[in-house]
């Protein structure tokens, strides 16, 4: 009998009591595993979300120093009235190069070499236009000139050196390029190439507001759809506008939309990455673009 209520005392489970007590402090640890992890996943998808705009803003602020820094505003390669706001028209420099030679309506160039002393492709294209610096009454005056297409060429056109000696032009790599209209040009004469080209802030089918560009069809002579850049950003208007401002050599604005844009020396973006619960104030972004070319 001693050694069956032993046994039996022996096999006595949990009381309630225990098991509620168990219950209560298990919910308790889950509660606090549950609030630690949601607030861990929320910090990522904010810290995530961060490092998207962060990389949103870098990327125009590398595309756009690119097109900009080497336009010529005294050349007129910022269309007149169309430095506002939110857009902006310019040409973009495609090549440089030097006329090697003139047969017909030929031309024979040595492309300007590139970084590095690396040779460049001519991606001229139908409808390309090359300014040629002349002499006129009035001054020196870029005169435009339509280009067909380019393709290599063989042939010299000797050595092309700069002051120090340093070798600038691929004289190495000659390209053929046929006009469509008929020019008279030396040889020895530097030529720029460019090509249409838009930047704006738009506002996409999703209802955000991105910077986009639009490239030049030379077969419909119109500009092709937007693209997106970058973005989504504060609309241009309001406080925290995104928006292009423009300065001219003494630091003085320059009016968005004015008629001569020969003056502007200095191109801002200013960007505002969209406003939302993990995105501040502080996520804006000014890439400064001084002109190169002024004269």
């Amino acid at each position: 009998m001693h050694v069956k209520a032993l046994v039996a005392r022996s096999r006595r489970g949990f009381t309630l009591i225990e098991v509620i007590i168990s219950l209560v402090l298990g919910a308790l640890v889950l509660g606090l595993v549950f609030g630690i992890g949601r607030r861990l996943a929320k910090q990522l998808s904010g810290d995530a979300q961060r490092l998207a705009v962060g990389e949103q803003l870098a990327s125009a602020a590398e595309v756009l120093p690119i097109d900009l820094r080497g336009l010529s505003s005294v050349a007129g390669d910022i269309a007149p009235g169309e430095a506002r706001d939110s857009s902006l028209q310019l040409r973009q420099l495609i090549a440089n190069a030097l006329v090697c030679g003139v047969s017909g309506a030929t031309w024979t160039v040595a492309p300007y070499l590139g970084a590095g002393g690396r040779s460049v492709t001519l991606g001229i294209q139908d409808g390309d236009t090359a300014w040629l610096l002349t002499d006129a009454d009035t001054g020196e005056q870029w005169r435009p000139v339509r280009l067909r297409a380019a393709r290599r060429a063989a042939g010299g056109c000797g050595l092309v050196a700069d002051a120090d000696g340093a070798q600038v032009f691929d004289v190495a790599h000659l390209w053929a390029v046929d006009l469509r209209d008929s020019v008279v040009v030396n040889a020895g004469a530097i030529v720029r190439v460019t090509r249409p080209i838009r930047f704006s802030f738009y506002r996409a089918s999703d209802g955000h507001w991105y910077l986009g560009m639009r490239s030049w069809n030379t077969a419909t002579l119109e500009f092709n759809g937007v693209q997106p850049v970058s973005g989504p950003f504060e609309p241009p208007t309001g406080a925290r506008a995104t928006r292009f401002v423009y300065f001219d050599s003494n630091g003085a604005p320059v009016a968005s939309g004015a008629a001569d844009t020969r003056s502007i020396a200095r191109i801002e973006a200013v960007l505002h990455a969209e406003a939302n619960d993990t995105v501040s104030a502080r996520d804006s972004l000014v890439v400064v673009a001084a002109l190169r070319n002024r004269q």
